[in-house]
């Protein structure tokens, strides 16, 4: 799911990443409406000498629909935009055997002009900025109570990019729907070229911030500069006690100077 983010990916293709490494392991609280890591006990770290400025700071590993699932919450500990930014991730058991691997795009709220003169747009996280991800593609099922340790790594871009106005969220509310709920709200286009396929992205989140499953809108239609529109996710059945909204779509011409 968290490949739905489309914006830098038809203008970006090339991976730059620095050195940086971070671990933690679950127990981020007493109980895990504030862990920061669940299950308790797992170990997480960065790739050593192949990470970058983006840090894992929130994790989730759970069973999904149709396997393992990774919500992760990420920030940019850096100096410089992290633009179009992947997570890629490997599970291993105590014995440090590799069980299953993934990859995922990371979200991001905010946009920006690079200043090559070209006239390209790309999604960046900003230093500072918390990005999340959901990761629930693994080529293999993997039973969570084997995972001892994850290893991740995020590459992205390092870019000469100027912030510019994007795609907003507004209006989000959290609607009963069954036995879970969906979000619905607007999506606008501050952009100055039409956008299609807009898409919005909810993650529940817990009292600390880490995410706890996610729900997704999409639309075929086209956005021209200034659009709005309504959109309604589907449903998830963890709820938490707040949320995070990002948007996506598919640049339909970009701009030039």
């Amino acid at each position: 799911m968290a490949k739905r983010f489309l914006i830098p990916a038809a203008v970006l293709m090339v991976l730059a990443c620095s050195s940086d490494t971070t671990a933690m392991s679950g127990a981020g609280g007493d109980s895990d409406e504030d862990a920061l890591i669940v299950p308790e006990g797992l170990a997480v770290t960065a790739l050593a000498g192949g990470n970058g400025v983006l840090d894992a700071i929130a994790l989730t590993l759970r069973d999904g629909p149709s396997g393992p699932a990774v919500y992760a919450a990420l920030r940019n500990d850096g100096e410089v935009p992290a633009c179009s930014a992947a997570f890629s991730l490997e599970l291993f058991d105590e014995s440090e055997h590799s069980l299953a691997a993934g990859i995922g795009g990371l979200l991001t709220q905010h946009f920006y002009r690079l200043t090559d003169g070209s006239g390209s747009i790309a999604a960046c996280v900003g230093p500072g900025e918390v990005t999340m991800v959901a990761v629930t593609d693994f080529a293999t099922d993997v039973a969570i109570e084997d995972v001892a340790h994850v290893v991740y790594r995020s590459p992205y871009f390092a870019l000469d990019v100027v912030p510019i106005d994007g795609l907003t969220i507004s209006q989000v509310e959290r609607v009963t729907r069954g036995a879970g709920a969906a979000y619905t709200g607007t999506l606008v286009n501050g952009l100055d070229v039409a956008v299609s396929s807009p898409s919005v992205t909810v993650f529940p989140v817990n009292r600390v911030g880490r995410p706890l499953g996610i729900a997704i809108a999409s639309g075929t239609v086209e956005l021209p500069p200034g659009g709005r529109w309504a959109f309604e996710t589907n449903t998830v059945a963890a709820l938490g006690v707040d949320h995070v909204a990002y948007p996506a779509g598919a640049l339909a011409k970009q701009r030039r100077p």
